[in-house]
Order: structure tokens, then sequence, then C-alpha cells
């Protein structure tokens, strides 16, 4: 009897097929993965919004800008400031009034990037306004 000198066809037909199962596996993870990552980049990018529009907005008096359009960098921030929920007199250390009033104002923040909106939050700015002169507050 002869011997027999590398694979046969049903040997190498077998392997292969193993070996496309392994590689099927793979690639199934390796796609899990990336859908992952990417949706691991899209979540910091709109934190990383998020942050830079929550601090320029901590700028805004909604008294003097109740709504507006601005942009920093490619991130554009639109903002509309509703009526207030709240108006009180600013009190100093001594519980007295001051020549301010404040308020605070519910604002719908809306953030874009390449002219399309992706994500829009709301959150409260505090407005101060002068309503009284100094001398209403020292001489009453």
């Amino acid at each position: 009897m002869k011997k027999q000198v590398g694979f046969t066809l049903l040997e190498a037909v077998i392997a292969l097929a193993i070996f496309a199962m392994g590689a099927t596996a793979l690639y199934g993870w390796i796609n899990t993965n990336l859908i992952s990552l990417a949706r691991a980049d899209q979540v910091t990018q709109r934190s990383s919004a998020m942050e830079s529009a929550i601090e320029y907005m901590s700028m805004i008096d909604p008294e003097v800008q109740p709504e507006g359009i601005d942009t920093i960098g490619n991130l554009q921030i639109k903002w509309q400031a509703s009526t207030p929920l709240y108006k009180a007199d600013v009190l100093d250390e001594q519980n007295q009034k001051t020549i301010n009033q404040a308020a605070i104002y519910p604002t719908i923040v809306t953030l874009s990037r390449d002219d399309k909106i992706f994500y829009q939050f709301q959150m409260s700015l505090l407005g101060i306004k002068k309503v009284r002169n100094l001398d209403d507050i020292i001489f009453n």
C-alpha cells in the first residue's frame, strides 16, 4: 500500500468550513465592537457639545437676550427663553431689597452641527434686571 502524502479533499473542505465558522464569529465580534465604538464616540461628542453649550449659556442673561443663535467652532447654539417661572427682589446680607430683581427663565437650547439638529435640552437661566434707583433704597 502506498503512503499518503498531503491532505485529502474531504479534510481540506472540513478545515475550510471550520476556518469559515471561526472567521464569521470573529467578524461578528469585530462588527459589534465597531458599532459600540461609534455609539460611544457619538455620546462623547454630544456630551462635549452639551458642556460647551451649558458653559456658554451660563454667560447669557435672558433679560437682555431672551433668544439668539451663536456659533462656537462648528457647533451652533440656538436658545429661546420663555416667560419667567419665578420673579423676586434680590436681597442683601441684611435681608433688605437691593436695586435688582431676579427671575428664573426656562430656556430651550438646540445644538446643531452642519445644519443638522443633534440635541435639544431645557435649562433654567437666571436673569437680573435693575428695577429701582439707588436713591430709592438708601432713602426709604
